[in-house]
C-alpha cells in the first residue's frame, strides 16, 4: 500500500500517526531533526492562475539556493554590500578530512515518513543502517530531474525512494528545501549586526534552463510548504534559470579572474628568468584583448586600475551550465537599454 504524506500545521506526518516524536528503531542513525515545522499546503492543479501584484519591499539579504541534481548548496549577500558573496559553511563529508562547500543532493525519511537527515549526513546514515532495517526507510538521491522527465507533473507526483516506497514529490522537495532554509538563515543571522525579520530575506532558487513552466511552478510550491515565503509575497521568491543566473554573474568578473596564467612559470611576482613583473602579464592581457575585437568585453578599466568585464549592446556569447546531471548549452545576447539578455538559442 503506497504512504502519503498528508500536512499538519506544524509538521508532516502519516495519517493517525501520533504528533509527538516517535521513536526510531533499535540500531537506527540518531535523527538530526524530529519535525518538519513546514506551513500547510493547498493542493491545487499546476500551474496556478492567479496574478498577483508586485508589491516593492526593502530586502535587506538575498539567499540563493543551488538545488542541483547531484549537489547543492546556498550563498548569500547582504544588499547593503551585494558584491559580496557569503557561500554556505564549508561541512565535512565525504572522504575523512575533505571539507565541501555543497552536499549531495540525497534525502533520508524515517520509517514513519519524517525527516531525518539530508546530505553527507543522509547519505552516511543509510549505508550504516542493517540491510534488513534499511527496507523501512525512504532515501531519496538524485531526485531532482525526475519532476522534469514527468510529462503530466501534478500536486500528487510521487517519487520512488531506494527501498521501493513512494512519496509525494512535493514533500520530498520540500523537506530538502527547508534543510537549507534553517542552515541558511541561521548563517545569516550570526553575521547580520540586526535583527533579521523573514519578511527581509529574498530567496532565488535556481532551475535549469531545460525546464518547463509545471516544473518551476512545482519548485515554486515546495518553496511555499516549506515555508521559505508565503504565497501571498510571491515576489520574495526568484526562480532563476541556471545558466541566466551564470551569465549574469560573469559579467562582473574581474579581468584577472578570467584570463589563465597558470601556464607562467613565476617566482616571487618574476619569471624564473627574473626579466618580467608578475602584473606586466596583465597589461600583455589587456593589450591582447583590445586589438581583438570580438573580445572587448572586458576592455574596461576602472579608477583603481581593475579590469571589469562590460558587455555592450548586441554583444553574443555561450554559456555552457555543466551540471552533474545535465550539460545545457545557451546563447545570449545584449540587449539594451537595461543591458537585459536576449536568448538566441535555447538550451539544449
Amino acid at each position: 500500500m503506497t504512504e502519503i504524506l498528508q500536512i499538519s500545521t506544524n509538521s508532516l506526518q502519516v495519517p493517525g500517526e501520533d504528533k509527538s516524536a516517535s521513536a526510531s528503531p533499535p540500531g537506527s542513525p540518531s535523527p538530526s531533526r524530529n519535525e518538519c515545522s513546514i506551513a500547510p499546503l493547498t493542493p491545487s492543479p499546476l500551474p496556478r492562475t492567479e496574478v498577483r501584484p508586485r508589491v516593492a519591499r526593502p530586502f535587506s539579504v538575498v539567499v540563493a539556493i543551488d538545488f542541483g541534481t547531484t549537489s547543492s548548496g546556498y550563498a548569500f549577500s547582504f544588499t547593503e554590500d551585494a558584491e559580496t558573496i557569503h557561500m554556505m559553511r564549508r561541512w565535512e563529508g565525504g572522504d575523512p578530512g575533505v571539507a565541501n562547500q555543497k552536499s549531495p543532493t540525497c534525502l533520508l525519511l524515517t520509517p514513519d515518513l519524517r525527516f531525518h537527515s539530508f546530505g553527507f549526513a543522509a547519505r552516511d546514515s543509510y549505508h550504516d543502517l542493517d540491510p534488513e532495517e534499511a527496507r523501512h526507510w525512504l532515501y531519496f538521491d538524485k531526485f531532482k530531474m525526475k519532476i522534469h522527465s514527468t510529462s503530466d507533473l501534478t500536486m500528487e507526483t510521487e517519487l520512488e525512494s531506494v527501498s521501493g516506497r513512494r512519496v509525494r514529490a512535493i514533500e520530498v522537495f520540500a523537506h530538502a528545501l527547508m534543510f537549507f532554509r534553517e542552515h541558511a538563515i541561521k548563517e545569516v543571522k550570526d553575521q547580520s549586526s540586526s535583527e533579521l525579520k523573514d519578511s527581509e530575506v529574498r530567496w532565488v532558487i535556481t532551475v535549469p534552463a531545460v525546464w518547463r513552466q509545471p516544473a518551476k511552478q512545482f519548485m515554486r510550491e515546495a518553496a511555499y510548504l516549506a515555508g521559505l515565503v508565503s504565497p501571498d509575497s510571491p515576489d520574495q521568491l526568484l526562480i532563476a534559470l541556471e545558466p541566466e543566473a551564470a551569465s549574469i554573474y560573469c559579467r562582473k568578473l574581474r579581468l584577472h579572474q578570467v584570463i589563465d596564467l597558470s601556464q607562467r612559470s613565476l617566482t616571487n611576482g618574476l619569471d624564473l628568468d627574473g626579466s618580467r613583473p608578475f602584473d606586466s602579464s596583465f597589461r600583455q592581457a589587456r593589450e591582447q584583448l583590445r586589438k581583438a575585437r570580438h573580445s572587448r568585453t572586458f576592455l574596461v578599466e576602472s579608477g583603481t586600475g581593475e579590469l571589469w568585464s562590460e558587455m555592450q549592446t548586441g554583444d553574443r556569447y555561450i554559456v555552457a551550465d555543466c551540471g552533474g546531471g545535465t550539460v545545457d548549452l545557451t546563447v545570449h545576447q545584449i540587449e539594451q537599454p537595461q543591458g537585459t539578455l536576449k536568448e538566441l538559442y535555447k538550451a539544449s
